[in-house]
């Protein structure tokens, strides 16, 4: 007896604190900005999976127009005040229409003589502009390219509160078919994903033999791949406690500040989170069926040993590990690991050269680019052949840009001269027209500004994005011989 009372008391007292804690968090979160038209809105033409058999590409791309008009009924005909960056009001610089183009839109991009086709999926709270570097390289390769953008993506961050990851899967299986139609006889069809979309093309590939409408990709290309994402986003539901109070409503979002970027939502509501979270789930259930993975074709990604967004361990432990010897490859992209920077960060970084040296062979190569020695900012690359047990060095003539300590999880798809992202030398009009958000370095008091320190300091570009076009020029060309 006295074991339940102790054990009833033990209880008790673990609820009382989780209900203080989720309370806490709730009442905490009446501290965000403020929601907006942007975050109420929802759309009532977006595209939903119950769909997918009605519609053709034409058909997903005249929702899109419909979208279009509802947001500017719901959101962009609001008063907002006169600001500079905000991608609702059409005197801003950053609103997408204002710019040479509204890459919010699916569309498709084709080679004079096409031999091959890529689809290009784009990540979680972004749009096809994520994609249009990668987009043109695949085309300058001879490939057409085919970008959807993903159900609620590209018009307002509130329509992520009602789009679902079986809503993204149909979309890619809706671009799958139309780049089926694309494809001449054994020309080859890859899925280039970046995050997120990384995760929706694994799955896709996974299923794609479960479906006669679709056909399996012969490759796979990823930036970034949300493999699995932080365990936090398990716990993203849990807001439905008190969101559906108006008093709690901003706790149904994850972070709300102002929607500066034309091409990315800056918000994030919890709902997204929760849907990646499934889709990683289930995309794992899969991974683990020997028959399924036997059918991967090889894969090739792209990552940043370090990674805020993601787990960069589960690139390798849940999806490398996993795949047979077919030619994949894995490129890490190291900290800078020169004495003044590393010095000043706050936990040590894994080494990846050090692994490579340590590791039995893999059934994947890998290659680390990385400081030359710890005196230096050049870079070069070591790489460890699949099946081999040493390593082989080679100087790339490459160095870390100044200031800049390592990579990050959103910088991988973009150059450096991006007019939006880059590090600003792409930006040449002589009134700073557009908006370089990758460059712009504010100075001044802490907790003044509404967007934090970190989405500045955040490296928005990829000091050696040349390296990774050569690199997906060369897996492209030798896909096309094979």
């Amino acid at each position: 007896m006295r074991i339940a009372l102790v054990s009833l008391y033990a209880v008790t007292g673990v609820v009382i604190l989780v209900a203080t804690i989720y309370l806490v968090r709730a009442f905490d979160s009446r501290s965000q900005l403020a929601l907006g038209p942007e975050h109420r809105v929802r759309f009532a033409s977006e595209f939903t999976a119950d769909q997918e058999s009605e519609l053709d590409w034409l058909g997903y791309q005249a929702l899109e127009a419909l979208l279009a008009a509802e947001l500017q009924t719901k959101v962009d005909s609001h008063k907002r005040g006169e600001r500079l960056l905000d991608r609702h009001l059409s005197t801003s610089r950053t609103y997408p229409d204002n710019l040479d183009a509204n890459w919010n839109y699916s569309y498709v991009a084709s080679p004079a003589a096409a031999q091959g086709v890529a689809v290009l999926i784009h990540g979680l709270t972004d749009s096809p502009y994520s994609l249009l570097a990668t987009a043109s390289l695949v085309v300058g390769q001879g490939y057409h390219a085919v970008v959807p953008r993903m159900p609620g993506h590209g018009f307002a961050v509130g329509g992520l509160v009602q789009a679902d990851w079986e809503d993204w899967a149909a979309a890619v299986r809706l671009a799958v078919r139309h780049a089926q139609t694309l494809l001449a006889p054994a020309q080859p069809l890859v899925l280039v994903g970046y995050s997120n979309g990384a995760l929706l093309a694994l799955h896709h590939a996974l299923r794609c033999n479960d479906d006669e409408s679709t056909i399996c990709p012969d490759s796979l290309v990823f930036l970034s791949p949300a493999i699995a994402v932080t365990p936090f986003a398990r716990l993203a539901n849990l807001h439905h406690g008190v969101s559906w109070l108006s008093y709690f409503d901003q706790f149904e979002w994850q972070n709300i500040l102002p929607e500066i970027d034309p091409f990315k939502f800056t918000s994030f509501p919890k709902h997204a989170g929760w849907q990646t979270y499934q889709l990683s789930r289930l995309t794992h259930r899969l991974l683990a069926e020997p028959e399924r993975v036997a059918r991967l074709p090889p894969v090739l990604s792209f990552q940043s040993i370090v990674d805020d967004t993601i787990s960069g361990s589960a690139v390798v432990e849940i999806l490398y590990d996993a795949l047979p010897e077919n030619g994949s490859e894995l490129v890490i992209y190291d900290i800078n690991r020169s004495n003044t920077i590393v010095q000043l960060m706050s936990v040590p970084v894994t080494d990846p050269v050090d692994l490579l040296r340590e590791t039995d062979p893999l059934r994947f190569s890998v290659s680390v680019l990385s400081n030359r020695d710890s005196a230096a900012t050049d870079v070069d690359l070591t790489r460890l052949a699949a099946g081999e047990s040493a390593a082989v060095n080679e100087q790339l003539g490459l160095a870390w840009p100044p200031g800049v300590y390592s990579l990050s999880h959103i910088a991988i798809p973009f150059r450096s001269d991006d007019l939006l992202y880059g590090d600003g030398s792409g930006v040449t009009s002589e009134d700073g027209s557009g908006a370089p958000l990758g460059s712009i370095s504010p100075r001044g008091e802490r907790r003044l500004l509404a967007l934090t320190p970190d989405y500045f300091l955040r490296l928005r570009y990829n000091p050696f994005y040349e390296y990774q076009a050569a690199r997906i020029r060369s897996w492209l060309d030798a896909l096309r011989q094979d």
